[in-house]
């Protein structure tokens, strides 16, 4: 009875989602292991607002010098993965049936984490998502999943890696279906919430049941929705740059010996950088917390804002791999606060700008308004509070991105029609 039970096509996928949902969790749980320990051992223990709410290093040169010595490693880990490895496999590419390499897409994930919990100022959400899809692709195959639930086992399973590891499981199920599945019914929303809900409590004896950051009191007035609309054009703009920015940069991202010279060089003056603005390190978390706050100076938020936006994008472009989720939050955070502090707003007033703010730039460099929404909201733990001006803030910023996108496709087919005249 049990053989005939497994062998139904609704039982195994049952057993494939439930399976995929505890690999995912446990591939998570490893990472944020190593990134906690990681961060134990060169940064210290004390609580603070620096990488993952860690003190502030002890040594004013120890950035520099961590960053420095960061900068040869992963790139000589990198070099060697790269030239010795099987060739990786993207998440897309695997939901289209390219088999994920096992050893090599564990290395690369171990490889990101590595980095940035020695202050790489990337983020550090495509490693769990490309290590959960890996064994969720692999689980799916061992099951002999039907091949029509493949790809959905594959995207919920990227999806629940990003839950696990910041407690997000509604938005690690929009991240499925809104960017990687680009569809939705009730049956594919009922696997990736599964998945993801699985993932989640796996995970939870190293990633607590409570939001990312501790956020006081944050209120929705007129005047925070007025300006909401207002500053959304602006955060589309500069987000609309950033994506563009990163595309060319990781277009022509350095291999070879060029990665062993420009990655190190990079991260060093990153280091360098971090000496007098330590908050520049880690993948943005404290960057937001400070901004969250709701407390100055404007010009220190307007410095972080500027400086993670060129030293994640050059990082990027020099060879890293990464992802870009908390740099947007700790950019968007950032200008939202100081808008409100320039305002002379009261602490609550300007900590709802700065989750505004965060919800506008990271809905841009995603592309994915409901996935942004639910990760803010999720993060923050601000429930439907500040819903109406986080959307409308997200609205005009999406809106204003996709003019400036258009603008940009029209006058490059006029150049390639001007060219080829």
């Amino acid at each position: 009875m049990v053989t005939r039970l497994r062998d139904e096509p609704w039982a195994r996928l049952a057993l494939a989602t439930i399976t995929v949902g505890v690999a995912a969790g446990l591939g998570a749980l490893a990472l944020v292991f190593v990134v906690h320990a990681v961060e134990d051992l060169v940064w210290g223990h004390a609580s603070g607002p620096f990488l993952d709410n860690r003190a502030y290093p002890s040594n004013r040169w120890l950035p520099l010098v961590v960053l420095s010595s960061a900068g040869v490693a992963l790139s000589l880990a990198w070099y060697a993965l790269r030239r010795w490895g099987a060739p990786l496999v993207s998440i897309r590419d695997s939901m289209r049936g390219t088999r994920m390499p096992v050893l090599g897409t564990a290395l690369d994930a171990l490889i990101q984490v590595v980095g940035v919990a020695l202050g790489s100022p990337i983020g550090k959400e495509v490693a769990p998502r490309q290590l959960a899809a890996m064994l969720g692709d692999r689980v799916a195959a061992l099951l002999g999943v039907d091949r029509r639930w493949v790809a959905p086992l594959i995207a919920s399973a990227a999806g629940a890696g990003l839950a696990a590891v910041y407690n997000v499981p509604l938005a690690g199920t929009l991240f499925a279906l809104e960017i990687l599945l680009a569809r939705v019914n009730l049956r594919l929303a009922g696997v990736a919430l599964t998945v993801n809900v699985i993932a989640t409590l796996v995970a939870r004896p190293l990633v607590p049941d409570t939001s990312l950051y501790t956020v006081p009191e944050a209120t929705s007035t007129w005047w925070v929705i007025a300006v909401a609309l207002a500053i959304g054009p602006i955060l589309g703009w500069i987000g609309a740059s950033f994506t563009l920015l990163m595309r060319r940069l990781t277009k022509d991202r350095p291999t070879g010996w060029r990665l062993l010279l420009w990655l190190p060089l990079t991260l060093a003056a990153v280091g360098l950088l971090a000496v007098w603005f330590p908050l520049l390190l880690g993948n943005g978390r404290a960057i937001a917390q400070v901004a969250f706050d709701g407390s100055g100076p404007i010009a220190l938020l307007l410095a972080l804002a500027v400086l993670k936006y060129l030293v994640t994008s050059a990082t990027l472009g020099a060879g890293a791999i990464g992802g870009t989720l908390q740099p947007s939050i700790a950019i968007g955070a950032a200008l939202g606060a100081a808008i409100g502090l320039l305002l002379g707003w009261d602490q609550p007033q300007v900590t709802a700008l700065a989750i505004v703010g965060a919800a506008g730039f990271l809905a841009t460099t995603m592309r994915a308004p409901l996935t942004a929404l639910a990760l803010v909201l999720e993060f923050t733990g601000t429930g439907f509070t500040l819903l109406v001006p986080v959307t409308v803030c997200v609205v005009a910023a999406l809106g204003t991105a996709e003019l400036i996108d258009g603008l940009s496709h029209r006058r490059r087919a006029r150049a390639r029609l001007q060219a080829e005249a």
